[in-house]
């Protein structure tokens, strides 16, 4: 099955790594010369390339704690009854009223070093840990799904869906 990036959904600890590595690659290459004009250029949509990095770092974040057992909100940021409404538009307005006002070289920094700490932490897992449920992470939730589908979706794929977005609004298209 296809993530969109054009390479299949990782089903293990090899395929995951290669598909977050390629996906932060592109996404690296077309911020990573941006100057903080750019970056903080605000779009159409009001949102800056700055507010997609700290978007990106926070739900990076989240999926750390996700692993670590933590609660996901504090690692992103926001209240427990923003994160807790499950609506994905309360939780990332949320997490772009928390970090709006960041510097650019705020935010790069913590976009840097928020991957560094996935990738380390990946690193750590096994095709075992990548198949265990959400719950055996975060044993209040009783979530009985493999939270490798979480991992993707706060990384690889998070990352392809913002490449398309972050394209769109430096080449000025709808």
């Amino acid at each position: 099955m296809s993530n969109g990036s054009g390479h299949d959904e990782p089903r293990n600890k090899a395929e995951l790594m290669q598909c977050v590595r390629d996906s932060w690659s592109e996404l690296s290459r077309l911020i990573g010369s941006l100057s903080d004009d750019e970056l903080t250029a605000s779009r159409r949509d009001g949102w800056s390339v700055k507010d997609h990095m700290a978007h990106i770092t926070a739900w990076e974040q989240s999926a750390l704690a996700l692993l670590e057992g933590r609660p996901r909100h504090e690692a992103m940021g926001i209240a427990p009854d923003e994160y807790l409404s499950e609506d994905v538009d309360v939780v990332n307005d949320a997490i772009y009223q928390h970090n709006k006002d960041r510097s650019p070289k705020e935010v790069r920094a913590a976009f840097e070093r928020s991957h560094r700490q996935m990738l380390d932490r990946l690193e750590q897992m096994s095709d075992e840990d990548l198949t265990r449920p959400y719950s055996y992470y975060q044993p209040d939730d009783p979530e009985e799904r493999p939270v490798l589908g979480w991992i993707i979706g706060n990384t690889c794929a998070h990352y392809d869906e913002h490449v398309g977005w972050l394209r769109s609004m430096l080449e000025g298209t709808p």
